[in-house]
C-alpha cells in the first residue's frame, strides 16, 4: 500500500500536478480504492449528527428569550436604569445604547436580537433628547454587534459544536 501511494504521488507529480492538488487526488483516489467507508456516506452521516445535536435547542430558546424580555417590558426599565446610572455624561444615551445592548446580548446570544430589541426601546429617545439621528443609530447598530461577542452566544455554541 506504501509503496502503490508513492508510486501514484510521484508519477503525479511528474506530470506536473501541483502538489496539492497532488495529494488530494491521491487521497479521494485511495480512499475510494482502500477504505471500507466511502467518503460521501462519512461525510453524510457527521453532517446528521451535526445537525441533530441537542445543542442546537439552544438557539431558537435565546431567540425567545430575548422575545418574552422584550414583551415583559424588562428591556426597558434595564434600559431606563442604564440612562440613570450614565446618563449625566457627555453623550451619555449612547453610552446607554452601549450598556445596555451588552447586557441584553449576555442574555439573548444573538445580534439580530439585540440590535432589534435595544432599538425598539432605544429609537423614541432620539427626538425625546435631541441626539443626532445617524449618529444614535449607529450606536445601536454597533452596540448589537455585542451579542457574537459576549458568551453565551449563538455562533459560540456552533462553532462548540463543531469543534
Amino acid at each position: 500500500m506504501l509503496l502503490k501511494t508513492l508510486l501514484i504521488l510521484l508519477a503525479l507529480i511528474g506530470l506536473a500536478v501541483p502538489i496539492a492538488a497532488s495529494l488530494g487526488w491521491l487521497g479521494l483516489i485511495l480512499q475510494y480504492t482502500d477504505s471500507p467507508m466511502p467518503l460521501h456516506r462519512a461525510i453524510s452521516d457527521m453532517a446528521w449528527q451535526t445537525s441533530t445535536d441537542f445543542l442546537l435547542v439552544a438557539i431558537p430558546m435565546f431567540v425567545m428569550m430575548g422575545e418574552i424580555l422584550l414583551r415583559a417590558g424588562i428591556t426597558e426599565r434595564m434600559y431606563d436604569g442604564i440612562v440613570k446610572w450614565v446618563g449625566w455624561l457627555p453623550g451619555g444615551l449612547m453610552h446607554s445604547n452601549i450598556g445596555s445592548s451588552a447586557l441584553f446580548a449576555a442574555t439573548s446570544g444573538s445580534s439580530v436580537a439585540t440590535a432589534a430589541t435595544i432599538g425598539t426601546v432605544a429609537v423614541p429617545q432620539i427626538e425625546k433628547r435631541g441626539y443626532n439621528e445617524s449618529l444614535f443609530l449607529g450606536t445601536v447598530a454597533a452596540g448589537g454587534t455585542l451579542g457574537i461577542l459576549i458568551p453565551p452566544s449563538i455562533n459560540l455554541i456552533l462553532y462548540g459544536l463543531l469543534t
